[in-house]
C-alpha cells in the first residue's frame, strides 16, 4: 500500500501529515509538519512570490522533518474549484464525458478549453439514471502545481479536491454515520461539504473564515487585528465571556456562516430523499473557538463534532510537536490527503 506525504496549502502556512498505511489496515503517523509563509498583503496577490514562498515553506518542512518520502498527494483550493451534482440519462461510459462537457458550459464560468474536468458517478438508478459529482479546474492552477513539485523533486501523484479528502478522513474518523455535512473554517473562507454514504453530494466555498471573525473582534472592541486574534481564541462566542462583547460582534459573521451550512441542510435533505443530517463535522482552525461548536449545534439542532482526524491513528511513534487531541482539527485536509490509497 502507497504512502503519501499529503499536503495542505493554505493562506498563510503549509501543512503535511505522513500517514504510514500497513497491510493489516493498521494507520500510523509517521511525520506531521507545518510552516508560516511570510507573505505580507501585496506579495499575497504577487503568484510569482507566493508560489515561491510556498516552495520554501515546503523544503523546510522536509528538511526540519527529515521526510524521505517523495510522494505527494495536494489539494487544490475549494475557492478555486467549481462542482456540481449532475444528473444524466442512461449513458455508456465513453459518452458520459461528452454528456458533461455539454452541461459544464451551464456553470463553469471559464472557457472549456481552459478547464479540465473530472468526475465521479455517485449513484445509479433501476432505471440506469446517473448522478454524478463534477470537478473542474483551470488548467493553469494545475499547472502551476505541477511546476511546483517538480521543481522540489517531489512526485506529485495527485491533485484533489478538498471535498475528496475531507471525505476521506471523515470516513476514517467518524466511522459508519452516513449522513454529515462537513464545515471547514479556513483563515479567508470556509468550505462546506455534504457526504453522503461515502459520496460528495456538493460542495461549496464561502469567503468568509476566521479573519473575517477577527476583524469583527477588531472592530467591535477597538482592537489592532493582533490583540483581536488573541481575544477571539481565548473567549471565542460564548455568552459569559467579557460580558458578550466578543459574541455581539461576531454575531453577524457567525450567522452569514450559519446561514449558509443550514442552506447545505437543506439542500442535503432534498438530494437524500428526505433524510435528516445526523452529525456536523467542524474542522479547520476556526474549529476551536470557544463556543463555536455549542452555538451551531443550538441553532441548527444538529450535533455538532470537533473534527478529530488522527482519532483512527496511532500517534504514539513519534514525537508530535503539536497537541493533536486539540490541534488536530487544523490538519484535517493534509490527513485526508495522505490517506488516498
Amino acid at each position: 500500500m502507497n504512502n503519501y506525504l499529503g499536503i495542505d496549502i493554505g493562506q498563510s502556512s503549509v501543512k503535511v501529515v505522513l500517514v504510514n498505511k500497513e497491510k493489516e489496515g493498521n494507520f500510523f503517523l509517521e511525520n506531521i509538519g507545518e510552516a508560516k509563509l511570510e507573505l505580507n498583503e501585496s506579495s499575497q496577490n504577487d503568484s510569482g512570490k507566493r508560489w515561491g514562498e510556498i516552495g520554501k515553506a515546503i523544503k523546510t518542512i522536509i528538511s526540519d522533518n527529515k521526510i524521505k518520502t517523495k510522494q505527494v498527494v495536494a489539494a487544490l483550493p475549494e475557492n478555486e474549484v467549481i462542482s456540481r451534482l449532475v444528473r444524466l440519462p442512461p449513458l455508456k461510459d465513453s459518452e458520459i464525458m461528452d454528456a458533461l462537457r455539454f452541461e459544464a458550459e451551464t456553470f463553469v464560468p471559464y472557457p472549456l478549453e481552459e478547464v479540465s474536468l473530472d468526475y465521479e458517478i455517485i449513484e445509479k438508478d433501476e432505471a440506469g439514471r446517473l448522478n454524478v459529482f463534477v470537478i473542474a479546474a483551470r488548467n493553469e492552477l494545475i499547472s502551476a502545481y505541477i511546476k511546483l513539485f517538480k521543481s522540489l523533486g517531489l512526485d506529485l501523484m495527485a491533485i484533489e479536491s478538498p471535498s475528496v479528502a475531507f471525505r476521506r478522513m471523515a470516513r476514517n474518523s467518524v466511522g459508519s454515520i452516513e449522513r454529515l455535512v462537513v464545515l471547514n473554517i479556513g483563515e479567508k473562507f470556509s468550505d462546506i461539504f455534504n457526504v453522503y454514504k461515502g459520496n460528495v453530494y456538493f460542495s461549496r466555498s464561502l469567503p468568509i473564515g476566521g479573519e473575517s471573525l477577527t476583524r469583527a473582534v477588531s472592530l467591535g472592541l477597538g482592537l489592532d487585528l493582533v490583540s483581536a486574534e488573541e481575544y477571539k481564541k481565548a473567549y471565542g462566542i460564548k455568552e459569559e465571556e467579557l460580558e458578550g462583547k466578543i459574541r455581539v460582534a461576531t454575531m453577524p459573521v457567525f450567522n452569514s456562516i450559519t446561514d449558509e451550512v443550514r442552506k447545505a441542510i437543506a439542500l442535503f435533505v432534498e438530494d437524500s430523499g428526505g433524510k435528516t443530517v445526523q452529525l456536523l463535522v467542524l474542522s479547520g482552525g476556526g474549529a476551536n473557538m470557544p463556543g463555536m461548536a455549542e452555538e451551531l449545534t443550538r441553532t441548527l439542532g444538529v450535533e455538532v463534532q470537533i473534527s478529530q482526524p488522527f482519532v483512527n491513528i496511532d500517534v504514539t511513534k513519534i514525537q508530535s510537536p503539536f497537541n493533536l487531541n486539540v490541534e488536530g482539527c487544523r490538519f484535517s485536509l493534509a490527513v485526508g490527503l495522505s490517506l488516498r490509497e
